[in-house]
């Protein structure tokens, strides 16, 4: 029974020595506990998750019609692309590229409508200066995200320039409409001049208006055909409504002269009234759409239903502190043996009545007692200066930062068994941090390592 509080004041003693040993530092101490807070503070501030703005130079050749293309794309796709001006000499284009000033050469194609009506693409060249594996891939993301811009705004002209068409035609449809029912009524009148001539003025103007009707039905019948909706077919029906239109029009020219079959007659006027009022009204439809609905009718919102939303330094700095924590810890535990053995106190520890254990137990008791204390400053200026949300169990978080440190420390002591020298240790701890910076997670998601790699770095 005698032991027991012996060793408990010999233990107490190493651990007095100890907070004695790192409280003749204030210099020390004084970095330990301002530089990881200024660390975490300048990360903090100086991280920027925004995508990088590129000066880019485009390179057309002097009588390409795409100049003024370029040039009105290129100023309207947001602050990702700084127009740097057009070229038409290739070797100029790409030294400034190499003289660093410009970030990206883009060659048009020379003859992008022959190449496209050759089967082929025309293809836009993207030429650049990184080196970086992640800025090189970011590139060739610009460059897809720049094309499909393009490519939208071609459709976009196309799907517009249908429309204006379309809208020029509403006027014979409307005159074609009613042709159809004044051509009706004469008939049911019996009146067969004034229906001749009404037949007359709607076969004339049936051409333009099949054309402008067709070119719009078949845009949104594959419209419908691909996203689905609507009733079952409609732009079929009316296709064939507008194939319908002409055959009953060419029958009654063939028929209008011939006083017999009047009710036939007027049934084929009824059918082509009623299939021109169905296509007046999908023509004005047609027209009515917004032409980039037409062309990107999709769109996606993102909805996190996560219950909490950090910003980039809410969902960092916790890795950052534990990082910090886990150098300092380690870096404690590696230079204490190593400090011992080099001033000969471990000599006298081994003619002590203090014992292995003892003198363990106080090294983790001392370097632990710093360790909390140095969470605790960290702790009060994330939550107090940087206002970072404190959102889950305080006993929690104790427990977290206890096994941490006490992992930690004994990383450390092993090291400092292994060093003979202080420089030894040092490297070994940076060692250490190294592994953990890369096989965390904190730079990258486990995920995106190979499984050999994943299962390796959550052994460590």
């Amino acid at each position: 029974m005698i032991r027991l509080p012996r060793a408990l004041v010999r233990t107490l003693a190493f651990v007095q020595k100890e907070i004695y040993e790192i409280l003749r530092q204030p210099r020390l101490l004084f970095t330990l506990i301002l530089g990881p807070f200024l660390i975490l503070l300048i990360f903090g501030i100086g991280y920027r998750n925004e995508p990088r703005a590129l000066r880019t130079l485009f390179v057309v050749g002097k009588d390409s019609p795409l100049s003024k293309q370029v040039e009105e794309y290129a100023t309207s796709l947001g602050p990702q692309l700084i127009f740097m001006g057009i070229n038409d000499n290739v070797e100029q284009a790409l030294l400034q590229l190499k003289q660093g000033k410009v970030d990206l050469v883009a060659i048009t194609p020379e003859d992008a409508y022959q190449t496209i009506q050759n089967s082929e693409q025309a293809v836009f060249v993207l030429y650049h200066h990184e080196i970086d594996p992640v800025q090189v891939s970011y590139v060739k993301y610009f460059g897809q995200i720049y094309i499909d811009e393009v490519n939208h705004r071609i459709l976009l002209a196309i799907t517009q320039q249908s429309q204006t068409e379309a809208s020029s035609f509403q006027k014979d449809l409307d005159a074609s409409f009613q042709d159809a029912t004044m051509m009706r009524k004469a008939l049911e009148a019996g009146d067969l001049l004034t229906s001749q001539k009404h037949l007359n003025a709607l076969s004339k103007d049936l051409t333009n208006v099949s054309l402008a009707v067709g070119t719009s039905l078949a845009l949104l019948s594959s419209v419908q055909n691909t996203i689905g909706g609507g009733p079952p077919d409609e732009a079929k029906i009316l296709l064939s409504a507008l194939s319908e239109i002409q055959q009953n029009t060419n029958a009654l020219n063939q028929t209008m002269a011939i006083p017999a079959n009047n009710a036939e007659k007027i049934k084929r006027a009824l059918e082509i009234e009623n299939a021109l009022g169905s296509l007046n009204s999908q023509l004005k439809q047609f027209t009515s759409i917004d032409a980039n609905v037409l062309i990107k009718p999709f769109r996606s919102v993102t909805k996190n239903i996560a219950a909490v939303q950090p910003t980039d330094l809410d969902f960092f700095a916790p890795a950052v502190v534990v990082l910090l924590l886990q150098h300092i810890a380690v870096t404690f535990g590696a230079l204490s043996i190593v400090r011992e053995r080099s001033v000969g106190t471990l000599e006298l520890f081994r003619v002590s009545p203090l014992s292995a254990g003892e003198t363990l137990l106080g090294k983790y008791l001392s370097y632990f007692i710093f360790g909390g204390i140095l969470t605790i400053v960290l702790t009060l200026l994330l939550v107090f200066g940087l206002r970072m949300p404190l959102l889950g169990s305080l006993f929690d978080y104790a427990i977290v930062i206890g096994l941490l440190l006490f992992t930690s420390l004994g990383i450390g002591f092993i090291l400092s068994l292994l060093s003979r020298t202080d420089s030894q240790a040092v490297q070994y701890t940076m060692i250490v941090l190294l592994t953990s910076v890369f096989f965390s997670g904190f730079l990258m998601r486990l995920e995106m390592l190979s499984r050999p790699v994943r299962t390796l770095s959550w052994a460590i």
